[in-house]
């Protein structure tokens, strides 16, 4: 027998790939977290093989209570949570996996019909073998198992996002500062992103520079501006030009391409839009110290890094909190100079949140694999392809040159 506590995105997956037979305890829909708890602990007093739940019934803190309840009280009954449209870095699928919980997650896109041949393989009623990873036979998806006890759905074709989905339960988005477009790969407008510390001296500056020449190496056109009162510009164009105490008075310089804003410039955010790059990089610093702040909550990609060491750690956490009530959803933690075990701790305290490692990497104007690995994950959804100049254009330009000369060449025969 099986209990299920899911949304209704879910709830007609699940239902086709367990039966409605072999359901003795059923609740559909998005639950505050007081009623969760409450269902976890009706789904313990009754004896069954397993225990269904979506991540998308209600809110991250009290569903990963609501298992840790669950699980103390059945330790030996199987638990099968299903996270559709999360992101590989999700902090709280993770921590679930430590747990010992079985996860379905899929992409963002991917179709939810997905999931119901691998709750047909983890039913223990329909394995072959125990712990036996789901297969596919639909030639739409691929499953990665990402590691012990997650797997991961991707469809080649991507559904409605309203497909199954409760759209009393859909929240409606902020007007962006403004728009920014991708079609057919390409980009259309200035996509901002806010580079934001959550306390001084972690880094803003650094990533915001390997962010900037990483996208200026895909062709690119870019800008970062330094949206805090460091000056610390300064310091880099006077190592460029490589004289000491090297002044510019100008506001602005560029190096290899990406052209650099000082902290002195009098450009406001409208002129730099208006400026027509491909990106602006707004490097914030100290959230609490800069007058940029605002600009982050504005911005299309939003990066919050914070120190990996245990003793700052909870300024991290600290700071999602204070931002509990913010659409955290394009946020990205990133966290420079940190070991494995530190990052997990990390996840552990953003359940629900995009944490990154960010590799050591000393050389911002250095190309390093790892670091680029990292950050095209961070800005996947936000990287088109460089709009091209058209080939017509270019055979114009040649046949006008071509004509030129002819006439050029007629003119001189003419004068002899």
């Amino acid at each position: 027998m099986n209990a299920l506590i899911v949304s209704a995105k879910a709830a007609a997956q699940v239902r086709k790939a367990i039966g409605n037979s072999d359901i003795s305890y059923e609740k559909t829909g998005r639950f505050s977290g007081s009623e969760y708890l409450e269902f976890i602990h009706s789904v313990a007093r009754i004896n069954i093989q397993t225990f269904v739940t979506d991540m998308d019934c209600t809110e991250a803190q009290p569903f990963l209570e609501g298992i840790r309840q669950y699980k103390s009280l059945r330790s030996h009954t199987q638990v099968v949570v299903i996270a559709l449209d999360r992101h590989e870095e999700d902090g709280m699928v993770h921590q679930l996996a430590d747990m010992g919980i079985q996860v379905i997650t899929t992409v963002p896109g991917t179709k939810p019909e997905s999931i119901i041949q691998a709750l047909n393989k983890l039913l223990p009623n329909n394995q072959s073998q125990p712990g036996a990873a789901p297969e596919l036979n639909d030639s739409e998806v691929q499953m990665e198992r990402v590691k012990d006890r997650i797997y991961r759905f991707t469809s080649k074709l991507q559904s409605s996002y309203l497909e199954n989905a409760d759209v009393m339960d859909l929240e409606i988005p902020e007007l962006p500062f403004q728009e920014r477009v991708i079609v057919q790969d390409r980009i259309i407008g200035t996509i901002t992103v806010a580079v934001m510390g959550v306390e001084a001296k972690v880094g803003s500056t650094h990533l915001s520079i390997l962010i900037s020449n990483y996208l200026n190496r895909k062709g690119y056109s870019v800008a970062i501006v330094e949206a805090n009162g460091s000056q610390d510009f300064n310091y880099i164009e006077s190592a460029y030009e490589g004289i000491r105490d090297y002044t510019n008075p100008t506001a602005q310089f560029s190096i290899n391409g990406v052209v650099y804003y000082k902290s002195t410039s009098k450009m406001d955010m409208s002129s730099l839009l208006a400026a027509g790059y491909d990106y602006l990089i707004l490097d914030i610093g100290s959230y609490t110290e800069s007058e940029w702040s605002a600009e982050f909550y504005r911005a299309n990609a939003q990066i919050v890094i914070g120190a990996g060491s245990e003793w700052r750690q909870p300024r991290i956490k600290k700071f999602r909190d204070a931002h509990k009530k913010s659409d955290q959803s394009n946020w990205f933690y990133c966290i420079p100079f940190v070991d494995p075990i530190s990052i997990a701790d990390i996840r552990k305290e953003l359940p629900g949140n995009l944490v990154y490692r960010i590799p050591p990497h000393a050389d911002p104007y250095k190309a390093l694999s790892e670091t680029d690995s990292t950050i095209s994950k961070l800005l996947k959804n936000f990287l088109g392809e460089k709009k091209k100049a058209s080939t017509k254009n270019a055979l114009y330009f040649i046949i006008i040159g071509c004509l030129l000369i002819i006439i050029i060449l007629l003119a001189l025969l003419f004068v002899k």
